[in-house]
């Protein structure tokens, strides 16, 4: 029997792997492809103490009205007769209020703070360089209902102990020198950080192979049988049976269709997204953004500078929106005029695994259970994977009670 089985690759279950065998735990990694993919290679690559706010707030819901039937908007969700997404929209709507969002901003700054000091240390061991920088991130606001947007959450960033500074287009000069900008102004937040998410992948997998972590790709899971103090048994595609006395499942939008097969209902919708990476394009930041009006993220990284943004929640679609593309590239040419991007392609998508209450799902399935559940963060799982992985890593020694994280209980939907 294996002591610890992670089902899932990406950036979430290699931080659960890593907390896990730092303590000194034998630790299986089984993902259906071969660890070179996923939305863990191709998001923003942001770091945001800044992003305390979950994605089910009450402003989502007008900033959603007012998006969701567009097709180049921010946000858009396709129109589709489907009870899951029904039952999903009506929970989100049920959670998005100022009480959930005053509940859940310490929990989620707190995971953002750990997931910055993480990243910090791990980039400077042996090993490692994944072009991590703290030089803040600009929310940049064209419009006065942009800037008093960015104001409220300035003023609620200042209430929870976290640096907010309001600039003018004058102050971003001297912030980012050289570099045009057609803005109102800006929030920076000089405690948010940004690093390589591809460049992290590929260094972190190779030092937790070297250090014994075990890693089985190409291993697609179809079932896990839940057997309670006796682990769980988890059977493959290709017939094979592994048994393990604990198994976490970290397969961020997938754990929902995986949990669905083991019996376990848990609501989830993929939330599609793009990105473009380009080389040294002239007039390229060297500070990341997000351009409030568009909410498209920009990401120096290295030499080369990424675009991404939107949320489109239309199921399992696997083909690009050219609307979706071309709303990227015009507000990253919109906000910075002086930004020349002439080739975009490739185009990258990924899914991100959202919950109706905006919040990650950590935490045994019941009292007893050997399965874990690791997932459902969203757009922020880089931000949010090492918390994660500590917070597992406590459950697993029963130093974490489930009470003391129920806004994360898997169960709490129930």
């Amino acid at each position: 029997m294996k002591e610890v089985v992670i089902v899932g690759g990406g950036i979430v279950g290699l931080c659960c792997a890593w907390h896990l065998h730092e303590a000194g735990m034998r630790v299986t990694i089984v993902d259906k492809g071969d660890f070179s993919e996923g939305c863990s290679f191709g998001n923003s690559g942001m770091i945001v103490p800044s992003h305390f706010i979950p994605l089910a707030s009450p402003g989502m819901i007008a900033k959603g009205l007012k998006w969701m039937f567009s097709k180049g908007s921010p946000f858009y969700i396709r129109p589709r007769l489907n009870l899951e997404l029904a039952q999903w929209l009506w929970m989100f709507y049920r959670s998005a209020s100022k009480k959930h969002v005053a509940e859940c901003a310490p929990l989620l700054r707190d995971m953002h703070i750990e997931g910055r000091e993480f990243y910090q240390q791990l980039n400077s061991k042996p090993g490692f360089d994944f072009h991590f920088d703290r030089k803040g991130i600009l929310m940049m606001y064209q419009t006065a209902s942009g800037e008093h947007e960015e104001a409220e959450t300035a003023e609620m960033a200042h209430e929870l102990g976290i640096e907010a500074n309001i600039l003018s287009p004058d102050d971003l000069k001297i912030l980012d020198p050289g570099i045009a900008m057609n803005v109102r102004g800006a929030v920076h937040f000089p405690g948010d950080a940004h690093l390589a998410p591809h460049v992290l992948m590929l260094q972190l997998i190779a030092s937790l192979r070297k250090s014994g972590v075990e890693f089985m790709g190409n291993s697609e899971v179809i079932r896990i049988d839940d057997q309670g103090l006796d682990g769980a048994i988890i059977s493959l595609k290709n017939n094979e049976n592994i048994k393990a006395k604990d198994v976490v499942i970290a397969t961020g939008t997938w754990s929902g269709i995986l949990m669905k097969k083991s019996g376990f209902k848990l609501p989830m919708q993929d939330g599609k997204g793009y990105s473009m990476t380009i080389h040294q394009p002239p007039g390229m930041p060297s500070v990341p953004a997000i351009l409030t009006e568009a909410r498209v993220a920009i990401t120096p990284m290295g030499d080369k500078l990424r675009l991404a943004g939107t949320l489109e929640i239309s199921g399992r679609d696997e083909k690009i929106n050219p609307h979706k593309v071309k709303s990227i590239l015009s507000a990253a040419s919109n906000y910075y005029p002086e930004l020349k991007i002439t080739d975009s392609r490739p185009v990258w998508y990924g899914y991100r695994p959202c919950t109706p209450d905006g919040m990650p799902c950590i935490g045994r399935l019941s009292k007893g259970s050997s399965i874990l559940l690791a997932t459902g963060h969203a757009m922020m799982g880089l931000s949010l994977a090492p918390a994660t992985g500590r917070m597992v890593k406590d459950i697993i020694f029963g130093k974490t009670q489930m009470e003391k994280v129920k806004k994360f209980h898997p169960l709490r939907f129930k």
